[in-house]
């Protein structure tokens, strides 16, 4: 083995010797470089690999996972922005259980977890404050939950509890929402967050919830006015009435004049005023008697008719009549009778909607038809191999039918002051072909811009190896061609030197041996046979008859002696 070592060794000793200086150059350079790639690859291998195991934190987040791998001498990779954590890939799951194990939060706010650890001399300010934690955490963590809603932070503003209801002030939140790129909050789910907000504290109203995003923007409509807020309302009610009117007209036109060339307009004037009636009716037919009173007196008196001389005496008491003078009778007979009827009675409040609509003012602009063009025969005029169409208005008959159908569709009353205008109009319509001309010839244009590139590459590439890396290789390892038909011998003089002196170390059998002694016939024999073997493979055919007609000539030279 140590000889087969020392053979190489000095065969390579040799083969570098017999470079030139630039080669030789060349050469190291190239091992060099192999060698430094070989050693890139090694540490590469050998390299400690750093998995992720937290992505998107917040600073304070970072900084808690840092300080707990510091303490216990994990090596980690923090990104530039603090937002990604990585550590060795085979430790990634093991810290996972650990850190949940520990109850550390990413979401920067702590819940109900805040009275598992109580000590025993709690104050009672303490306890209040913990429970504002705990509240804003709970809440934070609800949020969280919110489709598109990658982080969330709440603050709460609750005021002293005081005995005087003058001094009561209600209690104020405020909203930071972090969403998902891409993601827009809608208005209900901006208003279900502040719902959701103000319900969990109490006496707590929606319009106290102030709801800002990452940026800055404000998202939330905190009117506080009453009145204010009311009229908001009351726009919002209309633009939407507006809207839904305006969908219904152009989905059921569309039908019949084609899609997109319907436009409706709806203004509707809404009555908010709130008024309340009393309605009471009686049934005089069913009435029953509820109570009866009667009172019956009878009275039967008499009296002496006036008599004597006239004046207090006459009429004093007492006084027996005169003879022959008549009574004065008084008799009373009185009966009075009360009866109470129970009458049935029917009362009726009813209170008119809030929102009724007042009047309904619509304006719809309708498109006409593209009708082709015919000749005299009634055949279809083709221009440019396509069919030639004209603008043709809607009839008269077929705005009264859209008037008809439009009225039904919104519920249109003449009586109540609504309008309906329906016009015929001819819409712009815009050149689609040319634009689709215009956007295939920019795709053929990229398309050829990216070919021409990356043929360009290619061909770059390609040059680079024919015309760079080719030739160096074959000019560092093609390097015996031009020695070796230097120093072999080129005579037999030389090639008996070499022999002679053994100037050729390791080509012995390459050489071709010489004897000592050289026999002319014998080498002239070799030379024609060798001559005739080499015709012979060149024409067969040639030779078979050459050697067919030596042998009947033989024969025939027999016969005749």
């Amino acid at each position: 083995m140590q000889e087969f070592f020392e053979k190489i060794a000095r065969s390579f000793s040799e083969f570098f010797k017999s470079l030139t200086v630039a080669r030789r150059i060349a050469l190291i350079a190239v091992s060099m470089f192999i060698l430094a790639g070989i050693i890139g690859i090694i540490i590469w291998a050998s390299k400690t690999r750093y998995k992720t195991l937290y992505t998107d934190l917040n600073k304070e987040d970072s900084k808690q996972i840092a300080v707990l791998l510091e303490q216990n001498k994990i090596s980690y990779q923090l990104s530039r922005d603090g937002k990604t954590v990585r550590i060795p890939e085979d430790m990634v799951e093991q810290w996972r259980l650990k850190l949940a194990t520990l109850g550390v939060s990413f979401s920067g706010s702590v819940g109900y977890e805040v009275f598992d650890k109580q000590s025993f001399g709690t104050t009672s300010f303490v306890q209040k404050v913990n429970k504002q934690r705990a509240l804003e955490g709970e809440l934070v963590k609800t949020i969280s939950y919110i489709k598109g809603v990658k982080r969330a932070r709440v603050h709460l503003s609750i005021p002293e509890s005081s005995p005087f209801v003058s001094e009561k002030k209600p209690p104020s939140a405020s909203v930071v929402l972090e969403l998902d790129r891409g993601v827009l909050l809608t208005e209900p789910e901006i208003k279900g967050i502040g719902s959701l907000v103000s319900s969990a504290v109490e006496g707590m109203r929606p319009e106290n919830v102030i709801i800002l995003d990452h940026r800055g923007k404000k998202l939330s409509d905190n009117i506080g006015d009453p009145m204010t807020s009311h009229t908001a309302n009351r726009l919002g009610l209309e633009a939407k009435l507006n809207r839904q009117y305006e969908k219904q007209i152009e989905e059921i036109l569309s039908r019949v004049v084609g899609d997109g060339k319907v436009v409706a307009k709806v203004s509707v004037n809404m009555d908010f005023t709130q008024s309340v009636s009393t309605s009471t009716n009686f049934n005089s037919e069913n009435a029953a008697v509820l109570s009866e009173v009667k009172n019956k007196q009878v009275i039967n008196g008499s009296r002496p008719s006036p008599q004597g001389i006239p004046g207090a005496r006459s009429n004093l008491p007492g006084e027996k009549p005169q003879p022959g003078i008549p009574e004065t009778k008084n008799n009373v007979d009185k009966e009075l009778s009360t009866k109470n009827y129970n009458v049935p009675s029917v009362v009726t409040k009813s209170k008119k909607p809030t929102a009724s609509i007042k009047k309904i003012t619509a304006a719809v602009m309708i498109d006409g038809r593209r009708v082709p063009i015919l000749d005299d025969k009634g055949n279809q005029i083709l221009k440019d191999g396509k069919k030639s169409l004209k603008y043709e208005k809607w009839s008269e008959a077929d705005l009264a039918n859209f008037s008809a159908i439009v009225s039904s569709a919104i519920g249109i009353e003449v009586n109540r002051g609504d309008t309906l205008t329906i016009k015929n109009m001819e819409f712009i319509t815009e050149d689609l072909e040319a634009i689709e001309a215009i956007i295939k010839e920019r795709k053929n244009r990229e398309l050829i811009l990216n070919i021409a590139k990356y043929s360009a590459v290619g061909l770059a590439i390609t040059l680079f190896f024919l015309l760079v890396v080719k030739p160096f290789i074959q000019w560092v390892t093609d390097n015996t061609v031009e020695s070796i038909e230097d120093f072999l011998p080129q005579t037999l003089e030389e090639l008996e030197k070499v022999q002679a002196d053994q100037k050729l170390p390791g080509l012995e059998d390459a050489l071709p041996q010489i004897e000592e002694k050289l026999n002319p016939e014998k080498i002239e024999g070799n030379m024609l046979r060798e001559k005739i073997v080499a015709l012979v493979e060149s024409n067969p055919s040639k030779a078979a008859q050459l050697v067919h007609e030596m042998i009947h000539s033989t024969e025939s030279d027999k016969q005749i002696a």
